[in-house]
């Protein structure tokens, strides 16, 4: 990897021994909250560190930045890619109720924000097709795949052919090939997405398979292929990105399909009940 490639991290530890004393102590103020960059300028973050704004210039310049502004726009690009390094804020003379009341406040905020954004005509749309067919595929890598289990999760209680991707040990191909116009591809992807997702939702392009994508605000690429798009809030208050706007949009979507179902959610839900009676599942 090149210097100039490199993430602000790796750079001070390659260049730890030759720093000043005082560059160092820069550098672990840094490398407390890197995300800091993103919202201070040079003066702040030099006062931060007890050090003076010529020494800020050289330190970064000594990491191979043409200057502060070039370190602060990748900060910048590491916050809005997701990184929980870049995320956390420098919070650690605040109350703890301060901190509480505030988190509080932004999960409240996502929610209000996300469901003023969804579309009743379109949500409509994506609960017939959902309803209505065949088989749906969930999908999601990394922390995405959490969101799509808790879809899938209420889904198979009222959907008969409910499959959850990508399966541990398996390639996709054998599972994308049987799908096609009548069915429903459900692809979450949370920033930080992997690029398996893009190309998974490629394929199914080029299978006519429509798809709704469950995203936060800065959607990505997997965009282009998706047939649906529901945008969530998911802004943290701390170092961790909101999941209450996913959880409270997937349980709406499930309700939906579930009311759009009707007597074949009833029939379904009622041989569930029963075989749980029969294994002796539930307390």
């Amino acid at each position: 990897m090149s210097v100039k490639t490199a993430s602000l991290e790796n750079r001070i530890r390659q260049c730890w021994e030759q720093l000043s004393s005082h560059e160092q102590r820069l550098a672990d103020v840094i490398l407390a909250a890197p995300g800091q960059l993103a919202m201070n300028t040079a003066t702040e973050l030099a006062r931060s560190a007890g050090v003076s704004k010529a020494t800020t210039t050289r330190f970064f310049r000594h990491l191979g930045y043409d200057n502060y502004d070039a370190a602060r726009r990748q900060a910048r690009d590491m916050q809005n890619s997701g990184s929980p390094l870049y995320l956390q804020q420098f919070q650690s003379g605040s109350p703890l109720d301060a901190v509480i009341q505030n988190h509080l406040e932004r999960e409240v905020a996502n929610l209000v924000n996300t469901y003023r954004s969804l579309d009743a005509q379109q949500l409509g749309d994506i609960t017939q097709a959902v309803a209505g067919a065949r088989r749906v595929v969930v999908m999601g890598w990394r922390f995405s795949q959490t969101i799509a289990a808790m879809l899938y999760r209420d889904l198979i209680h009222v959907h008969h052919d409910v499959r959850l991707l990508p399966r541990a040990g398996d390639s996709l191909a054998e599972h994308l090939a049987v799908l096609g116009p009548l069915d429903v591809a459900i692809c979450v992807g949370l920033r930080r997405r992997m690029p398996a997702l893009e190309a998974a939702m490629n394929a199914m392009a080029e299978l006519r398979v429509p798809m709704l994508y469950l995203s936060d605000v800065l959607s990505g690429k997997p965009s282009r292929q998706a047939t649906w798009i529901i945008r969530c809030h998911t802004e943290g208050s701390l170092i961790f990105d909101s999941t209450a706007s996913l959880s409270g949009v997937c349980n709406l979507l499930c309700s939906l399909v579930a009311r759009e179902r009707g007597k074949a959610r009833n029939d379904q839900l009622a041989l569930i009940e029963s075989v749980h009676q029969w294994l002796d599942e539930l307390e």
